[in-house]
Formats: structure tokens, C-alpha cells, sequence
């Protein structure tokens, strides 16, 4: 396969996935505690399984791919990123990817904190382990396993004299926003999977950065979520925010041979389409004036993360009007959302933004059991997608995808699909028109 080939005749997604955890048969979700919602582990695998991939190929380390979806041929590629560490690539060591990758966008601190903490817990002596911070995996009967890290309270950060302790039990309060983002066996090296898929889908922008946006879009399918991990807080399922990343490492590439071998962007847009506000986003860039950030979402007075995401919110500082958030009347549907959208595409055109990394959250679909019905809620249908596709390719810039929530496992893959068929018949079409222009 010939990457570096200039064809801007056809559509072609690039898929940047990890399998670690998924064993095809997605147990990897055994190993964090039963959550009623949250299957990150599921949700990925059965959107591989939907954009038509059954499996890597063995031995191999990359993958690449023609794919079907019902009958209609879709040019793409998946792209497999090898299991860690690679000692043959030296930025995919693992303390490179915390140290110089992740802290990027998250305080070193924390970065710190997510590394060591399992680790830590893990080693303590289980007298030791205070016994509200344990939670246990459903079915456990090893009495010597060791359970997964939650914290027993929140820290009030605003509130004089405080601060994170040295303790492991100290810095879980202190980092962690809510008791159902636990740390668990084998999630830093998931982490660590989901930087290096941010790691290369932003090279992969910088070398298509002085092409043709219709020809190539870019998907990190990354496990967890990341858009409420702030700058140093962790929580709704979040723990890297990975849209953050890459659209900091497109501005800033992180090696000083891809500042010289590509052209970096010099402004970039993050727009988030996630049922709830990515207010660990919107922390990140606050007071930035190079990323704009625009989050349309159900209304924080009604539902997570209940404190950011009003519309008078619009960052401060070089960043001030750099915010847009874009909340919605509760049991919006897609008339409210297509208006709200149309807005968030406007003022990213005028803020001069020449890529947008997509917060791709599927939990807007009507029927996704996170939503809080009685005061929030939103009603988004399958077609709805294809259609916030086609808007999202009709702005003309370079498109790159991150997946965020969605709690139906079993169709979040038919979502994601229909917002790529969106994007690619609004690309095609594009295409055919400059073609016929030609």
C-alpha cells in the first residue's frame, strides 16, 4: 500500500484503533468493575464489527483495508497500532507517552498520578487498602484479588487549604470528579493504546495537511472517552482527553522531525457533538486564544456535568469568545440540534479554523439509556446522523473524529457508520462537482 500516494479522486477514511483489551470477544470488559452503563471495551469492538472488520490479520501490525457497509463501497483503512512498548520507535515508550504526550493537555501531576496509581494500590498491603475505596468486580470470589481504585470523596478545590496529599488514597479524591471512573487492572495500558492512536492520527493529519480535505478523513477509536478529563480531573468515564491531544499536537507537534517534515496548523477547532458538554475540553483550552472549542449539548441545569456548559460561558483571557457552548431545550430533536450545529460550524468558520477534531458521542440518539429523560434528554434518530455528517463535510476543512460516549453498544457502530456515510456522500459529491467544474 503506497501511503504517501497523492489521490484525490475517492474518499478514504483512516481508522486508528488499538485492540488491546477486546480478544475479539470483547473480555477485556471483565477486567474494570460492572458499570450498568459504561462498556467501553464492548462499545469498540462492535463498531469495528459494524465498519466491517472481523479481526487483525496474525502477526500483522497494521492492517490496511477496503470495507463494505450494506452494499456500498467504501474506500478506508484500518489501522492497527501495535501492542506497547515498541523499543524499535522511541516516542512509544511509555513514560514518553505520559511525560511528553499527555501532559501536553493534562498537568504533569496527574499524568503522574494516573501512571503510578494501580500500581500503588496494588502493592499496598490489602490492611492498608482504606475500605471506601474498593470496589469490587461482580462475581469476584478471590478474597486475595485486588479491587479496583474509586475515591471516597471529592475534593472541594475552591475551598482554602486544599490540596493533593502524597497518598495514593490523598490524590484519587483529589483528581477524580466522581466514584465511577475507577482506576482498574489494565487500564494505564489501555490509556497508553489511546495516546498512541492520538500519537498517530495526528502525524497522519500534519502529512495531509497541505491537501485536499475531501479526500481523507481521520477516526481515532480509542476505548475511553475523553472530553470530561480536564486539564488535572478526571472523571465521567474519562481519563485522557484525547480530542485535547491531538488538536494540541497539530498546533505544536510534540518531535522535532515532524515539526520538519510537516507543515503544523495554525488554528484548529474542537467541536464536540457528545450528548453532555466535554467541559474537560473546554477546561483545557479556557483561556487559549489558537483552538476554539464549540460543545453542543443537553442543558447542564438538567443534566451531567450540571456546572459547565451554559451559554454565557465563553472562556477568559487570549481565550475569551474562543467558547461556544450551545445547550439545548430538553428533549431536543433534530430541528433544534441541525440549527445549533449550523451555528457551531459559522463561528468556527469565523474564528479561521483549517482542521476540526469531531468529539464524536453518540449518547444524542434517542433512545441512549444515559440520558436524563425527565429534565434533559434528546431525541436524535439513525438518519439524524448521516445528516450531522453531510454538515460537518460541508465546511470544507480537515475532518478528524474521536469517539467519545454512546451507550448503546449495540448500535453505536451503525452510528458512527451513518455519520461516515454523511461525510463521504457531502465529500463525493463535492468531488463530482469540481470534476465536472474541471
Amino acid at each position: 500500500m503506497d501511503w504517501e500516494r497523492d489521490d484525490h479522486t475517492r474518499t478514504c477514511v483512516e481508522v486508528y484503533y488499538n485492540d488491546r483489551g477486546l480478544e475479539w470477544d470483547d473480555s477485556g470488559q471483565s477486567a474494570m468493575p460492572k458499570d450498568i452503563y459504561n462498556a467501553p471495551y464492548a462499545r469498540k469492538g462492535g463498531i469495528l464489527r459494524a465498519l466491517g472488520f472481523e479481526g487483525r490479520r496474525p502477526g500483522g501490525s497494521w492492517l490496511g483495508k477496503q470495507y463494505i457497509r450494506k452494499n456500498e463501497p467504501v474506500h478506508g483503512f484500518f489501522l492497527h497500532i501495535g501492542t506497547l512498548p515498541n523499543t524499535m520507535i522511541p516516542y512509544y515508550r511509555s513514560d514518553v507517552l505520559w511525560l511528553k504526550i499527555a501532559s501536553q493537555v493534562h498537568d504533569i501531576e496527574m499524568i503522574q498520578y494516573l501512571r503510578t496509581a494501580w500500581d500503588r494500590w496494588k502493592g499496598m498491603p490489602m490492611e492498608n487498602r482504606c475500605k471506601f475505596f474498593r470496589r469490587e468486580k461482580d462475581g469476584e470470589s478471590d478474597p486475595a484479588a485486588v479491587p479496583a481504585l474509586v475515591p471516597s470523596n471529592f475534593a472541594q478545590r475552591s475551598e482554602p487549604g486544599s490540596k493533593a496529599g502524597t497518598d495514593v488514597h490523598s490524590q484519587t479524591n483529589w483528581y477524580h470528579t466522581d466514584d465511577e471512573t475507577p482506576v482498574f487492572e489494565g487500564l494505564r495500558e489501555t490509556l497508553e493504546s489511546d495516546i498512541l492512536v492520538a500519537f498517530e492520527t495526528h502525524r497522519s493529519m500534519l502529512l495531509w495537511r497541505d491537501k485536499k480535505p475531501q479526500s481523507r478523513y481521520f477516526y481515532s477509536l480509542v476505548t475511553h472517552p475523553g472530553h470530561h478529563a480536564g486539564k488535572s480531573s478526571i472523571g465521567g468515564y474519562c481519563y485522557v482527553n484525547i480530542a485535547a491531544l491531538i488538536a494540541h499536537l497539530i498546533l505544536h507537534p510534540a518531535y522535532e522531525d515532524w515539526r520538519k517534515k510537516s507543515k503544523k496548523y495554525e488554528k484548529v477547532a474542537i467541536l464536540d457533538v457528545d450528548y453532555h458538554c466535554g467541559n474537560g475540553t473546554i477546561s483545557i483550552f479556557w483561556d487559549r486564544p489558537d483552538v476554539f472549542v464549540a460543545s453542543i449539548h443537553a442543558d447542564p441545569s438538567g443534566d451531567y456535568p450540571w456546572n459547565s456548559g451554559f451559554a454565557d460561558q465563553i472562556g477568559e483571557g487570549p481565550g475569551e469568545g474562543k467558547t461556544l457552548n450551545l445547550p439545548l431545550t430538553p428533549g431536543a430533536g433534530w430541528a433544534e440540534y441541525e440549527k445549533a450545529l449550523r451555528a457551531a460550524l459559522a463561528a468556527i468558520k469565523d474564528f479561521g479554523a483549517e482542521a476540526i477534531v469531531v468529539s464524536l458521542g453518540l449518547d444524542t440518539h434517542r433512545d441512549d439509556p444515559v440520558q436524563e429523560k425527565a429534565t434533559a434528554g434528546m431525541g436524535l434518530t439513525s438518519e439524524d446522523y448521516f445528516e450531522m455528517g453531510k454538515l460537518l463535510a460541508g465546511a470544507n476543512l480537515q475532518l478528524a473524529f474521536v469517539q467519545e460516549g454512546g451507550y448503546q453498544v449495540a448500535v453505536a457502530g451503525q452510528l458512527v457508520a451513518q455519520v461516515f456515510r454523511g461525510v463521504e456522500a457531502e465529500f463525493n459529491r463535492t468531488l463530482s462537482r469540481k470534476r465536472r467544474l474541471d
